[in-house]
């Protein structure tokens, strides 16, 4: 089986947390899984912070064609799943009504596995608008009956970072965040960008209070790993009604011809 997994980061930025994720993503999949991660283009966020970025629907909307760009081409090279490593999951419906392998991602992954491990869960996330963004998704994805709103933690992308290699401070202000959440009733607790998640799992928490604290990475890896499986069981994306709806080869093509997008051959349709 081969994953891709696409992440929101552009490729040049923190060699360390690629590094880290790549080594986290094969012990966590099951042997015989390859797993290769791929990020923006290097630059894409230019001066700027990610999470600084990603707040603003227009910008998103421009990484968005790119990361389905990619989603085309994992299938036309073979990948049995696409993964989008990003808590909003950018461009989830989109791929799922072009491609024909299964298409995860870590928002909806994290969610659906939140509502296995407890009755309401909590997103945690860090940057202003955040909160916003996951609200918004979470109704989308209609659970917001089993969430509780997103609870913004005390920490910006800078000290994220840190807390890859130095999580003390970092891990004390996550649990003085999840601790608001439980006593409000979460019984589950999702670290909102993966870059938290893996700040999170590289420190060993996965429970507070005897809540848990789902992994990102391991989610979306094993939502991946399980889709391809039920793929060869016959069991597939639905294509009735207006999100699933799957246009012709020859519309895709033309399309991606007049919106210039790069020419990505083999588009045709697996079985």
């Amino acid at each position: 089986m081969r994953i891709w997994y696409q992440s929101l980061f552009d490729g040049d930025r923190s060699p360390d947390y690629f590094e880290g994720l790549r080594a986290r993503a094969r012990s966590v999949a099951r042997p015989g899984v390859d797993i290769d991660l791929h990020g923006l283009p290097p630059g894409t966020y230019g001066g700027f912070a990610p999470a600084d970025v990603v707040i603003y629907p227009y910008l998103i909307s421009l990484h968005t064609q790119f990361i389905l760009d990619n989603a085309l081409r994992a299938q036309a090279e073979g990948y049995d799943v696409f993964a989008i490593g990003s808590v909003q999951d950018p461009g989830l419906e989109q791929a799922r009504s072009v491609l024909d392998i299964p298409v995860v991602g870590y928002g909806e992954s994290a969610m659906h596995l939140a509502c296995l491990l407890g009755s309401r869960f909590c997103v945690l996330a860090f940057q202003a608008g955040f909160d916003q963004i996951m609200d918004r998704h979470i109704r989308f994805l209609g659970l917001e009956g089993r969430a509780l709103p997103t609870q913004l933690i005390e920490a910006d992308f800078a000290a994220v970072g840190k807390g890859l290699s130095d999580p003390s401070a970092l891990v004390e202000r996550f649990c003085e965040a999840a601790r608001i959440a439980i006593r409000n009733g979460a019984e589950a607790l999702i670290p909102g960008q993966l870059y938290l998640s893996e700040a999170m799992a590289r420190a060993g928490v996965t429970r507070i209070d005897e809540v848990p604290v789902v992994d990102g990475l391991a989610a979306t890896l094993k939502m991946a790993e399980s889709m391809a499986d039920l793929k060869r069981l016959g069991i597939s994306v639905t294509r009735r009604g207006y999100t699933h709806a799957q246009p012709s080869h020859e519309m895709i093509d033309h399309a991606r011809r007049m919106h210039r997008r790069p020419d990505i051959t083999k588009t045709s349709r697996r079985s």
